[in-house]
């Protein structure tokens, strides 16, 4: 009789306490524990003034590497913001890097080639992806070696390359973008060869005064994500194995100054807002500003980010220095000021604190 008793109390407390299965989850009722938009950034390190960063990676350590538009160099930056910023590399040749891309553990592929930002030009044919090795690299002695960096390929062809993305790591493909000329390369970075897979309509610039049209990219599954700087969107077309495609990219959502992006774990996009000083956030068709942005009338904290990445140093029993849940992000110091010829701030590399939003 009493067990009776205390078994009916305890379901009754648990059918009060405990939705039923068959109520739907509200996920607004998690906007009451989130932190209001937008969030706030950190800024680990600033450049000098007229550093145009285009591009960052993530070591297995948690490092940062980021390229730079404004010189032909490679930089490590830390992701605490407590070391000194190192160069990596300097490439010859150049005058600027701009896209990078990483397979394996420390080993990384990088854009480089000539371009003015003083004049919006580059110089067609002058562009090449390196391999770049820092699994040695910096490593907490008093001797680390130098990064190991060897030519994978030229691409005569090219106009502009820019974004990155691996498309098969056992294979050691990546896919390339052109973003003056709207196409996709594949490289194979065993072998040297160079493919035109991808020309589509929505990768084409629709200026012709230094248009930037396909910027970043992505692929998930059978599926490569991209955004077009100058059409202002993130588009999507179906490939094949190869990179190659037999059907017509779509449109996934329009967005103001989109440049390099990032997916999150439940699926949602993470987009650099160059034009816009903002990091958006693309769930379906719709863009939300996670950070940045004038609110109120107050100055944005991001001034032309060009591209995000999460951090990888995941959790562990006494450690303070778990990032994956924050976003990096580098800047180019503000679009504007290129325009204008008014330079007056440096690229920075920042963090954004994501956990209750990704």
């Amino acid at each position: 009789m009493y067990f009776s008793t205390l078994l009916s109390v305890v379901l009754l407390f648990a059918s009060l306490v405990v939705p039923s299965l068959s109520t739907p989850f509200n996920s607004r009722a998690l906007d009451y524990y989130r932190p209001p938009l937008p969030l706030p950034v950190k800024v680990l390190h600033e450049f000098p003034a007229g550093t145009w960063l285009g591009s960052l990676a993530v070591r297995g350590n948690g490092k940062i590497l980021t390229t730079a538009l404004t010189s032909p160099k490679l930089f490590q930056v830390d992701n605490q913001g407590k070391e000194p910023v190192k160069l990596v590399h300097t490439f010859p040749d150049a005058t600027g890097c701009t896209g990078i891309v990483g397979i394996g553990r420390d080993v990384f592929y990088v854009i480089a080639g000539k371009l003015s930002l003083s004049g919006f030009s580059t110089v067609p044919g002058s562009w090449s992806v390196y391999r770049v090795d820092v699994r040695h690299h910096h490593r907490h002695t008093t001797k680390p070696k130098p990064a190991q960096v060897s030519l994978v390929a030229n691409f005569p062809e090219a106009i502009l390359l820019n974004g990155i993305t691996v498309l098969s790591r056992y294979r050691k493909w990546l896919l390339i973008s052109d973003s003056a000329a709207g196409v996709v390369y594949r490289l194979d970075a065993k072998t040297g060869k160079v493919f035109n897979v991808l020309d589509d309509p929505l990768m084409k610039p629709n200026s012709t005064a230094f248009g930037i049209g396909i910027n970043g990219l992505k692929v998930v599954g059978d599926v490569l994500f991209f955004t077009n700087s100058n059409r202002k969107i993130l588009a999507r077309i179906p490939i094949e194995k190869e990179g190659t495609s037999r059907h017509f990219a779509t449109l996934v959502a329009n967005i103001d100054g989109p440049d390099d992006f990032v997916f999150t774990e439940a699926q949602d996009i993470l987009v650099a807002q160059n034009g816009a000083d903002r990091l958006g956030r693309v769930t379906g068709d719709t863009v939300t500003t996670l950070a940045g942005g004038s609110t109120d009338g107050t100055e944005s904290q991001l001034f032309g980010p060009t591209a995000v990445q999460f951090g990888r140093v995941k959790p562990w029993i006494g450690s303070s220095k778990a990032d994956w849940m924050n976003v990096y992000i580098s800047t180019n110091g503000g679009t504007e000021q290129y325009l204008t010829g008014n330079v007056t701030r440096g690229g920075t590399i920042s963090v954004v604190d994501v956990r209750d939003y990704w």
